[in-house]
């Protein structure tokens, strides 16, 4: 464990607590209260006119500790990858896609880079890119899934292939007993996205919180997938109740209209505006999140993303109470403070 976790500390974290970049809700405010209190916070992904304003005020906002940007892939531009660079972000997460090309671009401007993997097969080509650490998605987790197996199957698999390279666990982690699951399956640190949405800090709309801590049950679909149909889970709402069935099938018209603007992704803006149209009698879904600054009837027609052990959150704290709860499964005793793990 403490040969995994050198690489971590030589990058200056101190605890192996990532919050999940969630496009959306995962802003400069919260991403930097996560790193503050000595974990991993991540900025979601925002619209190119957005996004190197806000990597510089987290920079600014985190006080000198580190903390990451998040690349998702399918919506990632050259432009992203520039301000990341630019700025000299320390650490960058990626996502839903292989690009060896990138991976060697920001080794070489000394950016730790991880990736989010669904599989051995997306395991293997980030290691064999040289990738520095990994993260083993579930399909437990909220969002958009990656791959087919349960976290307890995936992670041990990801773990042998890795060799010495840290692999985090994603995919219902929540509480102290479920980090220290993930830490007895082999994982070197847990990665969250869930928990921290339901957080002080988060940019998540307030009826969105609630909605979330109402739920007992989430459901995968791709309902929300204008231009980008892929596999997320979400709770459910009018919309979701209008146009799934009760496993989360959608008509397959649906799915292949929202196939057919993939092209779209690069093109159309990646902003909170392009949702603020949607409603749950007309099918034309995006994958935006319910942000604090959008209006609250969007709570039936925008995507509630959610992990599938929504039901154990039952309620919201602060950041550094989020960072303190996860702490006590990292080596059985509590942090009160961010300090390194021995």
């Amino acid at each position: 464990m403490d040969e995994k976790l050198a690489p971590l500390r030589r990058v200056g974290i101190k605890l192996p607590i990532m919050q999940a970049g969630m496009p959306g809700v995962a802003g400069p405010e919260l991403a930097s209260a996560v790193s503050r209190a000595g974990g991993i916070g991540t900025l979601g992904l925002k619209d190119v006119s957005l996004w190197e304003e806000a990597l510089v005020q987290t920079r600014a906002l985190s006080e000198g500790n580190p903390y990451a940007a998040n690349l998702l892939l399918p919506y990632t531009r050259k432009k992203h990858i520039d301000a990341v660079v630019r700025q000299q972000t320390p650490i960058v997460t990626l996502f839903w896609g292989k690009d060896e090309k990138l991976i060697s671009r920001l080794k070489e401007n000394n950016i730790y880079t991880f990736q989010q993997v669904g599989s051995q097969d997306e395991a293997k080509f980030a290691l064999d890119a040289g990738i520095d650490a990994l993260i083993a998605q579930g399909t437990e987790a909220g969002g958009h899934i990656r791959g087919q197996q349960c976290l307890e199957e995936l992670l041990p698999e990801v773990v042998l292939l890795a060799g010495n390279t840290p692999v985090f666990a994603a995919g219902g982690i929540y509480s102290a007993g479920d980090c220290r699951a993930a830490i007895n399956l082999g994982a070197v640190g847990v990665s969250t996205g869930t928990r921290f949405l339901l957080s002080h800090e988060s940019d998540a709309h307030p009826h969105y919180k609630a909605r979330l801590l109402q739920s007992e049950q989430t459901v995968v679909t791709r309902l929300f997938g204008l231009g980008w149909s892929v596999p997320h889970r979400v709770v459910r709402n009018k919309a979701v109740n209008r146009w799934s069935d009760e496993r989360g099938n959608i008509p397959a018209w649906l799915h292949l209209f929202n196939r057919s603007l993939g092209f779209t992704r690069k093109l159309l803006p990646f902003k909170a505006e392009a949702a603020k149209g949607q409603r749950p009698y007309f099918p034309i879904l995006s994958s935006a999140a319910l942000e604090a600054s959008m209006p609250a009837e969007l709570i039936e027609s925008t995507a509630l993303y959610a992990g599938e052990k929504i039901g154990s959150i039952s309620d919201i704290l602060s950041v550094k109470e989020v960072v303190e709860e996860l702490s006590y499964g990292l080596n059985n005793q509590p942090h009160s403070t961010a300090e390194e793990i021995d």
